[in-house]
């Protein structure tokens, strides 16, 4: 301590100014620690410590500038960084969940809405349907009554029938289960987008359909993708003509078409696909040349008319898949013919042989009803023998007995001659 001060004391007794320190060596000075950059200064703040009524705030550190301080403070940067980075981590994990948390309620949301309207379009489609059934016509009532009861004609044709949302509705629903029909045709019918639900559900049930024509409508965008679907279900039908539907809005929206042509990599039963006149684009030609590629069955596609056609070359390869499995299935045709004239001539020759075996069936058994027939004779002229012959003893001992009887008479009257 400096003179006049006590040991512990840094000012002298009685004095009111402070005593001056004599300066620390240049290599003790306590320097500040550099300066923490600001967006990392948030992260440096530590919690203060509270006893009681009294809060401590952290203390702060002056240390010289050394290596080890500066590998100190590498270091709380690096923990800085650390704890910037677990924030941001957190943060951005908080608004992951906030944001799937607010979609998934705006899906039950919307969910609700969808069931909603799907429920109000249902009722309104059934008080449609109830009110043409009470309004429905001779040639619809007459049509509906033979479909529902499996004995229409097999080819069945609109013409003559007005139909509108409800009307189509019926006569997709009675034919869904029919089996009876097998071509039906709604050309020019007026039908439009809603009616494409309908008639993709009559294809995705009915198990007799080989034929359905609906040249000229406005079936549009979404009823391509419907029908589409029903294509991947259907293994009956054989041809379907869509030509003139508007399927691409005008060439706008492909969608619904590539839909349509993805589900011919699965179907397998349709032979001829009519799409003309519906605006495809090359866009679509693409993926109609890759799902044609992937079908055997396809032997007559339609494609002209398309005012944005696709290109010559995917022409050329659906051209060439269809040409490829028409050969396939004259192949299969001509295998078949010469099956079934094979089969036809073993067909022959087992009856023919069946023939002579019953041929010689009926002369061996004629043969033995021959022999049965001469033993049969045999044997009665043997019975009628042996009777003749029985007839002959017994003739015999009746005379021989008559014969004896005689004699006796005539012995006994000579004997009583003899007496006299």
């Amino acid at each position: 301590p400096a003179p006049g001060t006590k040991k512990g004391q840094d000012h002298p007794a009685g004095a009111g100014s402070a005593v001056p320190r004599a300066p620390l060596p240049l290599h003790a000075m306590a320097l500040p620690s550099p300066q923490i950059p600001e967006e990392m200064a948030a992260f440096d703040e530590e919690e203060n410590e509270v006893r009681g009524t009294l809060v401590f705030k952290p203390p702060v550190e002056i240390l010289p500038k050394t290596r080890r301080t500066e590998e100190m403070q590498r270091k709380k940067l690096e923990l800085l960084k650390k704890r910037k980075e677990d924030a941001e981590k957190l943060l951005k994990e908080k608004e992951q969940k906030e944001k799937e948390k607010r979609q998934q309620e705006m899906q039950v949301k919307k969910e609700k809405q969808r069931l909603e309207l799907q429920k109000k379009e249902q009722e309104r489609k059934r008080r449609e349907e109830e009110e043409q059934r009470k309004k429905k016509d001779g040639g619809l009532d007459r049509l509906l009554h033979s479909l529902l009861d499996n004995i229409s004609a097999p080819d069945i044709t609109a013409c003559g029938i007005d139909l509108n949302p409800a009307r189509l509705r019926l006569l997709c629903k009675n034919l869904s289960e029919n089996t009876s029909c097998r071509s039906i045709d709604l050309n020019r019918k007026g039908l439009i987008e809603e009616d494409g639900d309908s008639l993709a559900g009559m294809l995705e049930k009915n198990k007799g359909l080989l034929k359905l024509e609906c040249e000229g409508n406005n079936l549009g965008v979404q009823a391509a993708e419907k029908i589409g679907e029903a294509l991947r279900k259907n293994d009956t039908l054989r041809s379907l003509n869509l030509e003139s539907n508007n399927l691409t809005a005008s060439g706008g929206d492909q969608k619904g078409i590539i839909k349509l042509a993805d589900a011919l990599q699965e179907n397998k039963s349709l032979r001829v696909l009519m799409l003309s006149k519906n605006g495809i684009t090359q866009q679509a030609g693409e993926y109609f040349a890759r799902a044609i590629e992937a079908n055997d069955t396809l032997t007559l596609v339609d494609l002209s008319g398309n005012d944005a056609s696709p290109s010559v070359e995917q022409l050329r390869r659906i051209d060439a898949v269809v040409q490829r499995n028409r050969e396939r299935l004259s192949t299969i045709r001509r295998n078949e013919r010469r099956e079934r004239f094979a089969l036809y001539n073993e067909e022959f020759r087992c009856r023919q042989h069946a023939m002579q075996v019953e041929a010689m069936r009926l002369e061996i058994e004629a043969m033995q009803e021959r022999r049965l027939n001469r033993m049969k004779a045999r044997s009665e002229r043997w019975v009628e023998e042996i009777l003749d012959l029985k007839d002959d003893e017994r003739r015999k001992q009746e005379e021989l007995s008559e014969e004896a009887a005689l004699r006796a008479e005539t012995n006994k009257s000579k004997g009583k001659k003899k007496r006299k």
